[in-house]
């Protein structure tokens, strides 16, 4: 289990919101059972004994404590892969161009983190042509020959790599 995660809340803020959501919803949904149980005439109609409610307070508590649990563990399979996304990202900011994205089995995304790497495979390939232009050009120079070829092939390898958004 080498690709098991450390950390119980990937992204705090999303999960812990993510699971009051789903408590919030879980609480409300199990009340408003009891008190229509409770409220029915005839046979089904819920009298709650002491010993009851105490029975339906712990069975709430036990079942809010696996919902909130439940929610967590559900929530890595977004977080998780958002972090990655985050992580490789600022691998690739940094210059790291053959970084790629690698997913667990079973997160969300994975369809988002293959078309992210076909985009780096060809990111790369540029970034590739480009250094192959320079050290053609470099070694053209130290030879003394002529670089204009050279200087052309980086061009049309720059070329290909949009830095500015056009209007």
């Amino acid at each position: 289990m080498e690709n098991r995660r450390k950390k119980i809340l990937i992204n705090p803020r999303f999960q812990q919101q993510y699971a009051i959501i789903s408590v919030v919803l879980t609480v409300i949904l199990t009340n408003v059972l009891i008190i229509f149980m409770s409220l029915v005439p005839g046979e089904q109609a819920l009298e709650l004994s002491p010993a009851m409610a105490w029975g339906i307070g712990i069975f709430e508590l036990v079942l809010l404590v696996g919902v909130w649990f439940g929610t967590i563990r559900a929530s890595h399979k977004v977080a998780g892969p958002v972090y990655k996304f985050t992580q490789q990202l600022k691998a690739l900011g940094a210059g790291e161009v053959w970084t790629r994205i690698a997913l667990r089995q079973g997160d969300m995304f994975q369809a988002e983190a293959d078309s992210i790497n076909a985009s780096l495979d060809q990111l790369q390939e540029k970034v590739q042509a480009v250094q192959d232009a320079a050290k053609a050009i470099q070694l053209s120079q130290s030879d003394g020959g002529p670089t204009a070829a050279q200087i052309e092939k980086l061009m049309a390898a720059t070329g290909a790599l949009r830095t500015a958004r056009e209007g």
